[in-house]
């Protein structure tokens, strides 16, 4: 891993969230008993309230200003997860903490709260993962949103969302995807939004690709890497459909020309950047459009084919910004025609 490259607030989210649990013995506040974590039936009032004041001395921890207290808090907020294998305990303990913790997510709270919380997060489902989404989703804190979505993003795989829920998360999610700045934050909820098993989770993520275009022009030099990621992960997931005999020529029709935005759009840009100066990082933000240009060129050629049944334009080598230019042009008449008849304001890059 090239921590040289990441940003500071990963590389301290990411320290601490490996920080082990402090080395004072376990006081008697700090365990709950085995009765209570193979509990064979929903958890009696005197249980809960055992595992409310369990959850309270730990987030306690959290908000302390001494980080062993911190550790420590969080460490023994995550260890019943591997030692409770009862459904009623985990259920009421995941809600007991969601409820406990929510609160904290408020924008002028502590940033280290703020952390902890979304870190501890990752071991949440159901529900309990809603609610501690829709309270930091929107956090000042890219790091603080990084750890929230990637654990959306584990739960959305591992099926620990039910229907309602993942729609909930969808919500919130698609409007992440329109409004997120930071690209590693960006990166995990297209991650999230992918593993969502709902159909009105591609036209969402169409919709959410669709809406950066205009963020990347307003942007020249923001990177392309979690969207190239996103449509990636969406042309994979329409093949599959298609390929099971599913009606999908529509999304894939609009994700053709959600391509062509983009791929015009970085010709535009590749075209201003040749009158620049080359230095390392501008080698590297043309590598990166080069590489957005390879992924749209190969999405529209496929549903040219594959969808429409007629023959696209020649490819080109998206290094050649001149070349790139000439076949985005192409490619616009292509879709302006039958079966596509897309607009010259549906093709347009925007403001």
């Amino acid at each position: 891993m090239n921590f040289s490259r990441r940003p500071l607030w990963l590389l301290a989210a990411m320290c601490l969230a490996i920080l082990g649990p402090g080395v004072q013995p376990l006081l008697a506040q700090d365990s709950l008993p085995a009765a209570i974590l193979q509990a064979q039936a929903e958890l009696t009032a005197q249980e809960q309230a055992s595992v409310d004041a369990f959850v309270d001395a730990q987030v306690t921890r959290l908000q302390s200003d001494d980080p062993e207290q911190v550790a420590q808090g969080r460490s023994r907020l995550t260890e019943p997860f591997g030692l409770g294998n009862s459904s009623f305990f985990q259920s009421y303990y995941r809600q007991a903490i969601a409820k406990r913790v929510a609160p904290l997510l408020t924008p002028d709270g502590p940033l280290m709260t703020r952390l902890n919380v979304a870190i501890v997060s990752a071991k949440l489902s159901g529900q309990s993962l809603v609610t501690v989404l829709q309270a930091g989703a929107d956090d000042p804190s890219a790091a603080v949103r990084y750890w929230i979505a990637k654990a959306v993003g584990a739960a959305a795989k591992n099926k620990r969302l039910n229907k309602q829920e993942q729609q909930d998360v969808l919500v919130v999610m698609a409007r992440r995807l329109k409004a997120e700045e930071s690209s590693l934050v960006l990166e995990q909820v297209m991650l999230a939004m992918a593993e969502i098993d709902l159909p009105e989770a591609i036209q969402k993520v169409l919709d959410g690709l669709d809406a950066r275009v205009t963020f990347h022009k307003q942007n020249a030099n923001a990177r392309f890497k979690p969207v190239h990621g996103g449509m990636q992960q969406l042309w994979s997931k329409l093949i599959t459909q298609r390929s099971a005999g599913k009606s999908v020529d529509k999304e894939q029709k609009n994700l053709a020309r959600i391509a062509l935005r983009y791929y015009a759009l970085i010709a535009d840009q590749l075209t201003v950047g040749n009158n620049i100066e080359d230095d390392e990082e501008a080698e590297k933000t043309r590598q990166d459009k080069v590489a957005m240009a390879g992924i749209c060129g190969r999405v529209m050629d496929d549903v040219a084919r594959q969808v429409a049944r007629i023959t696209p334009p020649q490819p080109v080598d998206p290094n050649n910004a001149a070349e790139l230019k000439a076949s985005a042009d192409r490619w616009r008449e292509v879709l302006k025609a039958s079966p596509f008849n897309f607009t010259d304001e549906d093709l347009a890059v925007g403001e």
